[in-house]
């Protein structure tokens, strides 16, 4: 296989194992709380961040900026000096954070609202320990163009990792344990999951020479000045979702009252984010095919190519993102039920799903100054939404509870949004964001809401168990959507080659073309 060809076929698999370990993450969700409960959820939920940030740098953002250190490195000697580099700065980082989290843990549960979250932090701290070694070993494979041991590694640890905590989630349940032991135990599942990997990819490397070579200490620096800049630069703002379950973890709670039924809120409130984290996944994945593309027009510096490429972006994301979030919306009732047995919460989780559009929009601005090196501009943008939802929350979440956290995501992203395409425009200029567009837009994505609307008055009623549920909401999501695909191509909001760019969109194409004709 030609080495073009082998590097085009791991970045298919890259992508692929991305995707599905991003379903498993968010499937794992829905027999948690069914066995658990919803304050099973919360104990589990309120620290996640905790431990998703960090195994998101050594699975993503640091492997990259490693691949990229190592392929700038000239010769084979000089390339292992990199890449130990590269361990010992992650080391050292990761034992410093697994000290501070140990020491720490009883003062950031307070903050969190829980004293009893203290040990899973602790166990969750142990976990860092293993990135420094999964992100070298991801990296150097990385940086010769061989993608398939990343890939792999990634959906092996998951899996391990998700059947270990079921596991120890069922025996858990059988014998008695409360809900914070349950969350340590699902927590430690996790550690069997990186040791896995990091197994996989040794076995996987057995064919380099990863002999133990002296790291200068001018290498040191510079590695440690590029991990510590570009790395948790490009890891920080690609971690939008957790860094606004963060501030929610040291605000709800806290705001809410910090008694048992503020906790099992949280929990309820939690059964969110995980749906719309794979609507934004889907979303953007479909969105940003066209960015390698949009990143060579920019690198042969042809701008107005490079512009018509991001206007066809930004028309594909807000179309699909129009769609899951309206959808998500609507049909967020008999999901609810049928994932999670109850219709609690319902309202808030209509309000979060409200963020799926501004978070798409988000991510999409966010990965372009990325691809045009405006990292830190990219990583700003995540400041400011952090800010934002901070605010909102203190301000809202006393009042409305959940539902003004909601709303705090929602306005977060939608920030961020506007300021990513304002410094985006300043480097590639879009003119005016057409207001016709938008308008189009609406026209194609209000009637499908009605529909779901209509729909929601007529099953609220006849919905009164999850079996119910399920069949009401496969109803709705093939009305809703039949309404919406037939609505966009009326209207004419993308043009045929956009069109191609979504799943059986080109067999969409064929069929209205036969009838036609």
């Amino acid at each position: 296989m030609r080495p073009s060809s082998k590097f085009a076929t791991g970045v298919v698999l890259f992508a692929l194992a991305g995707y599905l370990t991003k379903f498993i993450s968010f499937a794992y969700r829905v027999p948690y709380q069914n066995i658990a409960g919803d304050f099973g959820l919360y104990a589990y939920q309120t620290v996640y961040p905790f431990a998703a940030i960090v195994a998101s740098l050594g699975m993503y953002a640091m492997p990259v900026v490693i691949a990229k250190i190592g392929v700038d490195a000239n010769g084979p000697r000089r390339k292992l000096e990199v890449l130990w580099g590269s361990f010992y700065v992650l080391l050292t980082l990761a034992i410093t954070l697994v000290i501070a989290m140990w020491g720490l843990a009883p003062v950031i549960a307070d903050w969190l609202g829980d004293r009893e979250l203290a040990p899973t932090l602790r166990v969750i701290s142990l976990s860092y320990l293993l990135m420094p070694a999964l992100a070298v070993l991801r990296g150097s494979f990385q940086a010769i163009d061989d993608l398939k041991p990343s890939a792999a590694s990634q959906v092996l640890e998951n899996l391990v990792r998700v059947a270990v905590l079921l596991a120890a989630l069922l025996i858990g349940v059988r014998v008695g344990l409360d809900a914070y032991a349950l969350s340590r135990y699902a927590y430690g599942a996790t550690l069997v999951g990186g040791v896995v990997a990091i197994v996989g990819l040794g076995v996987w490397a057995k064919g380099f020479t990863f002999r133990f070579v002296r790291v200068r200490l001018s290498t040191l620096r510079a590695v440690l000045r590029v991990l510590l800049t570009t790395g948790l630069a490009v890891g920080f703002a690609s971690l939008g979702i957790l860094w606004m379950q963060l501030v929610d973890s040291f605000t709800i709670v806290n705001l809410t009252g910090a008694d048992f039924d503020a906790k099992v809120s949280k929990g309820v409130f939690d059964r969110g984010y995980p749906l719309v984290q794979f609507a934004i996944l889907f979303t953007t994945a479909l969105g940003m095919a066209n960015v390698p593309s949009l990143v060579r027009h920019y690198r042969a510096n042809r701008i107005e190519a490079t512009a018509v490429g991001l206007r066809s972006m930004i028309r594909v994301t807000t179309a699909v993102a129009a769609a899951a979030t309206v959808g998500l919306m609507g049909v967020m009732f008999p999901l609810n039920v049928a994932l999670f047995e109850n219709a609690d919460g319902t309202i808030a989780l209509i309000l979060l799903s409200t963020s799926t559009f501004a978070a798409s929009l988000a991510v999409a601005s966010m990965t372009c100054l990325q691809a045009i090196d405006k990292e830190r501009t990219a990583a700003l943008g995540m400041v400011m939404a952090i800010v934002l939802k901070l605010a909102v929350n203190l301000w809202l979440v006393p009042r409305y509870g959940i539902a003004g956290a909601a709303i705090g995501t929602s306005l977060a992203f939608l920030g961020m949004a506007a300021y990513n395409f304002n410094r985006l425009d300043q480097v590639i200029p879009l003119g005016m964001l057409r207001l016709k567009h938008y308008g189009v837009l609406l026209k194609t994505v209000v009637p499908m809401g009605l529909v779901l609307l209509l729909m929601n008055m007529i099953g609220i009623e006849r919905v009164t168990h999850r079996l119910d549920a399920l069949v009401w909401l496969g109803v709705m999501i093939v009305t809703g959507g039949g309404v919406y695909v037939w609505r966009l191509w009326k209207e004419q909001v993308l043009t045929t080659e956009e069109w191609e760019m979504i799943p059986f969109g080109n067999r969409f194409i064929h069929l209205i073309d036969k009838k036609e004709n």
